[in-house]
């Protein structure tokens, strides 16, 4: 193998992990976007609950 060949291996090698990742980011960082966006409104709109202490014995 000459020393083209190995750069257009190494040329594929790099453009198929780059592929292959792209849609993961784009995947899991919607995702994390939905979560956050819906963990922030959820949290502002739920009441807090107050703790009532009874003496029962």
């Amino acid at each position: 193998m000459t020393v083209s060949d190995v750069t257009i291996l190494g040329k594929k090698i790099l453009v198929g992990i780059i592929v292959t990742l792209v849609p993961f980011i784009i995947i899991f960082g919607g995702l994390w976007l939905t979560r956050k966006l819906l963990s922030d409104n959820a949290t502002t709109k739920q009441p807090t609950a107050k703790q009532i202490i009874t003496n029962k014995l």
